[in-house]
């Protein structure tokens, strides 16, 4: 899950994620489920309720009887979408036209989806029409098998997301400082009053604070909203069908994200299958199963194609300008090839090698498009004065 981030900001790959950073130590082997036993192993998929281990068969046929199943994820870790893409697949043969609702698209992305389902669109103008490297971010590799098996079989794609901006402008100003036309485009009926869901999600608070988000109710607000909206586009989607949901696993810890929204606005029923790596502790409600997965730090949180952990790295966290100037430098990464250059936060990136950015793909497109080259020119404004700046990067072998 992705908690509200304002203005679009994300440590690239020309940067470093969070899913990336952690050092290399002894691993941690077993998730440990409070109530139940010391450790589970990889691989393991547990029924949370009895404390049971459950074979893969088993756990599908719970699932097969159910009108939507939840199976979440890290969004950086590739085994969970490999066990998002074998739950699907066993789903899908059971009943062919099941629906997928995915949080990675908006809805004004459904065309797109469409096409691309329909075998019209190849995986390059798929991503672009989606924006895929401006809204989402994460390394399209990693999701790729998914929207392949999507294509292969016809399956439709509903669009869970509503615009980061609406939610963004929420968490710094509430529900109230909308205007007509965005309120429209979010759930009519926005449920705050779930206390503890309130307490879990002030308990990841402090780690999202920014200089524009202050208020925790506000910041509440625009969880509750995010939410209630995904929730509203599964359930004018599902009519009398069935749907595999694939979102962030903090979308569906304990239930009261989108699933709890969803039965009161829909009263069918659910599972939630969250994989949850190793080395953590999860109380048992969290998830109706739980699938014990390997943490696999080295997927990082990025938009190049093809999508390998074998890129170069920058070391910069980014925001939109102002209308479309440049790219405000939130942070620099210590010791990073930016560090290196004099890159400092507050700097505007303005352009590289000559050619003007503005957003991810301007970056990721002038990186990824010299070939062979390592190092760039980044001109950089500074209090309103244009310095040169060569950055070197290392490029990683193919």
């Amino acid at each position: 899950m992705r908690f509200v981030i304002l203005a679009a900001c994300v440590f690239l790959c020309v940067s470093v994620s969070s899913c990336a950073m952690t050092e290399k130590l002894k691993m941690p082997t077993v998730v440990r489920i409070k109530g139940v036993s010391d450790g589970f192993e990889i691989g393991t998929i547990v029924h949370s309720e009895s404390g049971q281990v459950v074979s893969f068969d088993e756990l599908m046929a719970d699932l097969e009887v159910v009108r939507v199943v939840y199976v979440g994820e890290r969004h950086c870790n590739k085994v969970h979408h490999d066990v998002q893409l074998s739950i699907l697949k066993a789903l899908h043969e059971k009943d062919p036209v099941l629906l997928v609702g995915m949080e990675m698209f908006e809805g004004s992305d459904q065309h797109a989806l469409d096409q691309w389902s329909s075998g019209q669109l190849d995986e390059e103008s798929f991503l672009k029409e989606v924006g895929w490297d401006e809204k989402w971010r994460f390394d399209f590799a990693i999701y790729r098998p998914i929207l392949e098996f999507i294509r292969e079989k016809s399956l439709k794609v509903v669009p869970l997301n509503v615009p980061r901006s609406i939610v963004e402008k929420v968490a710094r100003v509430g529900l109230g400082g909308l205007s007509k036309e965005e309120r429209d485009q979010i759930a009519h009926e926005v449920d705050t009053s779930r206390e503890e869901h309130r307490t879990y999600v002030e308990s990841v608070f402090g780690n999202h604070e920014s200089d524009e988000v202050k208020t925790f109710d506000f910041f509440y607000e625009a969880q509750c909203v995010w939410e209630d909206s995904m929730a509203e586009a599964i359930s004018q989607a599902l009519n009398n069908g069935r749907m595999l949901v694939i979102t962030g696993n903090g979308h569906i810890a304990y239930k009261f994200g989108i699933p709890d929204r969803l039965f009161k606005r829909t009263k069918g029923p659910f599972r939630t299958v969250m994989p949850v790596v190793v080395g953590t502790e999860v109380k048992r409600d969290v998830a109706d199963y739980i699938w014990v997965t390997p943490a696999e730090r080295f997927v990082h949180r990025s938009g190049l194609r093809p999508g390998t952990s074998k890129r170069p790295v920058i070391g910069i966290r980014l925001k939109a300008g102002e209308q479309g100037k440049g790219l405000l430098i939130l942070n620099v990464i210590p010791e990073s090839p930016a560090a290196r250059a004099g890159i400092k936060k507050q700097d505007i990136l303005v352009a590289i090698d000559g050619n003007p950015v503005s957003s991810l793909s301007d970056i990721h497109n002038a990186i990824a498009g010299a070939k062979g080259v390592s190092r760039f020119q980044f001109k950089i404004d500074r209090d309103g004065k244009l310095l040169e700046l060569p950055v070197r990067i290392k490029r990683k072998n193919p």
